[in-house]
This record gives C-alpha cells, structure tokens and sequence, in this order.
C-alpha cells in the first residue's frame, strides 16, 4: 500500500504535487481548527458565562443573607401558634416537611430537597409577615441544581 502510494506520487506531474500539499495542508488546518481550537474556545466562553452566573447568584444569596438578617430584628405579632403558621405557608413554596419538633417558644424542622429560592422567600414571609425570628439554619447543597437541604431549622416567636 506504502509502495503503490508512493509510486502514485511519483507519477504525479510537480504542479499537482504542489496542488496536493497544498490541500493536505488547508485540509490540516481545517481539522484542528474545527477539531480542537474551536471546541477549546466554545468551552472557554460556555465557562465564563457559568462563572459570571455564579457570581451573580452569589451576590443575590449575600444580599439575601443580609435581609434576612436584617429582617429577623423586626417583630410582628402573630396570633398563630409556630406550628400553625408555618403549616399554613409552607405549601405557597413547594416546602416538604420531614421532621417537625416543638418546643418552649420554638420550632425545630428538617426540610426535603428544596429550591433555595422558594426557601428564601418563605423565611422572607415568616420573618417579615409573622414575626418569627430564624434562630438556626444549617443548610447543604442538593445533588438537583439550585437545590438545598435544610438538616436544622430552629424558628422562634
């Protein structure tokens, strides 16, 4: 096969060789181009879009951090027992209980997978509209995007 294609060059008159490598060499440049310099470069943007994503979405926790926090310093009085309120709100935000403990004046709960949005707006509106105060919230990233669990939720009148 080496031979015949070797023997095949030779017969070629040196214009066409010429034509040839040249052609060979375009044809490289395309491969690489469209075979790795290109897919590199779409990589590259598609992570830098991710990365200012991430960011942002890290700015809007803080911020959301920050009014919570801010938040919790207000009261307003809730004729509703924590049970109660919480029972009442929890189903607006897609919120699935797992474990309910009550105490003096407290409310322990462990949530199921929960969008960090709808969970934030929820504390917002416990916080804000009922006059409860977050005491405790230990939280963890889900395997689902944009999702958490809560292990430790302890609400306070």
């Amino acid at each position: 096969m080496k031979a015949q294609a070797i023997k095949y060059w030779h017969s070629l008159k040196e214009q066409e060789q010429q034509l040839i490598m040249v052609a060979g060499g375009i044809f490289v440049i395309f491969i690489l181009v469209m075979g790795i310099f290109r897919p590199l470069n779409n990589a590259i943007t598609k992570a830098e879009q991710s990365k200012i994503k991430q960011q942002a979405l890290l700015v809007w926790v803080d911020e959301s951090i920050v009014k919570l926090k801010a938040a919790g310093n207000t009261r307003v009085a809730s004729s509703q027992n924590l049970s109660q309120v919480v029972n009442s709100t929890r189903s607006r935000y897609q919120i699935n209980i797992s474990k309910m403990q009550p105490s003096d004046g407290s409310l322990r709960l462990t949530l199921d997978s929960v969008e960090f949005n709808k969970l934030v707006e929820w504390l917002d509106e416990l916080v804000n509209q009922h006059g409860l105060k977050i005491e405790n919230l230990d939280l963890s990233r889900d395997d689902k995007s944009g999702y958490v669990r809560v292990s430790r939720l302890v609400i306070e009148n």
